[in-house]
């Protein structure tokens, strides 16, 4: 008869199961290779089963192997949604492992950082601020917890939690540049252009714009710092595509204005993204921490800044 399940054990087995590698799971665990190699071991004994085929030199499940990892997830789940809502402050701990986007640094960041600092007083962060691209990359490789993006990711074993959409705007220094009323966005293939990097979704949707108007291309100029963007734009060096909402003192302050662009600037929505598998407790409680922050920057700024977070199943 099989004895009691160790979690740990069971947790090891599902993150060998999804890396297809002891070497890479050992360094998800911070352990070692024998150590998790034992842990296999040992449920197998448990089981009196096996559950990895050490025939070849990929790492494969048996039959047996591939459902026992199905309740071992199951059961991994269950036991961090029961610490996520059983947990007090001083229970939940850790170093969350957090990647962020400038445009939400340059937002609501702070306020959620002083909720996390303030409701759960044991737990650290690591603070990456990234591209979208590239804190994509992390998460799927499991070098950061947490990530928020724009997005959603389509991958399997990705949750998305939908943060809203800032709207867009075509700014510039009024001094460097003035337009009399109204103008289609292909006028503006004669002025330098600056933008998010390449290949990220502002990127795109610029040069989308562009085709729609059947103008040329223009010439864009990029930088994966939002800061260094807004500056640039103050100083009169190009015309940006930036969110008002991270710009509100520029745009008080008169050193940017809003080009008064006939097409509309799809807006850029923002999600919340950790990996569906244990530990997950953590990350998910701050995503939904993210969440409210996000309803609530949107509940201060009105739409014309912040669009509110949709409902998860309807979110694009």
């Amino acid at each position: 008869m099989a004895g009691a399940m160790n979690l740990r054990f069971l947790e090891t087995l599902v993150y060998v199961a999804e890396l297809r590698s002891f070497r890479q799971a050992a360094a998800r665990l911070h352990t070692t290779q024998p150590a998790v190699s034992a842990r296999i071991r040992a449920l197998e004994d448990s089981l009196g089963v096996e559950l990895v085929d050490r025939t070849g030199r990929d790492v494969r499940l048996t039959p047996a192997g591939v459902e026992a990892v199905r309740y071992a997830r199951a059961i991994a789940e269950l036991n961090a949604d029961m610490c996520q809502r059983l947990s007090s402050a001083q229970m939940l701990q850790g170093i969350l492992r957090l990647g962020v986007i400038d445009t939400i640094i340059h937002t609501w960041l702070p306020r959620l950082i002083e909720r996390l600092r303030t409701t759960y007083p044991q737990v650290s962060f690591e603070l990456t601020a990234d591209t979208s691209i590239s804190l994509a990359a992390q998460l799927r490789a499991g070098d950061i917890d947490l990530a928020l993006l724009m997005g959603p990711l389509d991958d399997d074993g990705i949750v998305n939690r939908d943060l809203g959409r800032y709207p867009m705007a075509w700014v510039a220094n009024p001094d460097r540049f003035a337009f009399d009323g109204p103008i289609d966005v292909a006028q503006l293939a004669d002025y330098p252009i600056l933008s998010y990097p390449r290949h990220s979704k502002p990127y795109r949707t610029i040069e989308r714009c562009f085709e729609a108007s059947r103008g040329r291309q223009p010439l864009l100029n990029c930088s994966n710092s939002l800061a260094s963007l807004v500056r640039l734009a103050v100083d009169g060096i190009g015309i940006a595509a930036i969110p008002p909402a991270v710009i509100e003192r520029e745009l008080a302050a008169g050193t940017l204005v809003r080009l008064p662009v006939r097409q509309a600037f799809p807006g850029l929505r923002f999600t919340a993204c950790y990996a569906d598998r244990p530990p997950a407790a953590l990350p998910s409680t701050v995503a939904g921490f993210a969440r409210e922050e996000a309803v609530r920057f949107s509940a201060e700024k009105g739409p014309d800044w912040a669009e509110p977070p949709q409902d998860d199943d309807t979110a694009p």
